[in-house]
């Protein structure tokens, strides 16, 4: 039976690093996925992964033990990847082989080569669209959708009422399907 967020982090607190180094593994495909997906660009989302896995570590101490430890992290990493796109001096779009990398193989191994091209464009033109929205409401969608976080964790990881992160999916998946309006169509 593998322990908890919470034994590990009194493990860790105890001294024993191996308990953060289970919760960095734990988490890092997670933290790295959400961040990419803030970021749209492989190498900033690393770089906000690993920031946010330093600044947990360091903040550790100030973890309260009856809260969630991947609501805490996903604000850290939220926090890091909104600090990072603000120092952005140049926005990069993503190429196709990055997108088609970063989703692995694709669902069908049977689909055809039109197929898989009309799937990376249309992943492609929605990651782009989700990081046209404005911060807040890519932040909640993110989460939601991609991270498959609860209202409640996205609430308590942003700090904002429950009724807040619901209005600002609701705002979000709106103006998402404004900007996707006639470009993607639906399957």
């Amino acid at each position: 039976m593998e322990p908890s967020d919470a034994n590990l982090v009194q493990q860790c607190l105890r001294g024993d690093n191996k308990g953060f180094d289970l919760l960095a593994k734990r988490y890092q495909r997670q933290v790295y996925s959400f961040c990419y997906r803030m970021l749209g660009d492989a190498e900033e989302a690393a770089d906000a992964a690993q920031e946010s896995f330093v600044k947990a570590y360091y903040a550790l101490e100030n973890f309260r033990l009856d809260a969630k430890f991947s609501t805490w992290l996903f604000r850290i990493a939220s926090n890091a990847c909104i600090d990072l796109s603000r120092r952005r001096k140049s926005r990069r779009t993503v190429s196709l082989d990055e997108v088609e990398a970063e989703a692995g193989p694709s669902a069908s191994e049977d689909a055809g080569p039109e197929q898989v091209v009309l799937r990376g464009e249309t992943d492609r033109l929605v990651h782009e669209a989700v990081e046209c929205l404005p911060e807040k409401y890519r932040t909640a969608l993110v989460m939601f959708h991609f991270n498959e976080m609860s209202i409640r964790d996205i609430s308590e990881a942003l700090g904002r009422p429950e009724g807040t992160v619901k209005s600002d999916l609701h705002i979000g998946r709106e103006m998402l399907r404004r900007k996707l309006e006639g470009v993607v169509v639906p399957t």
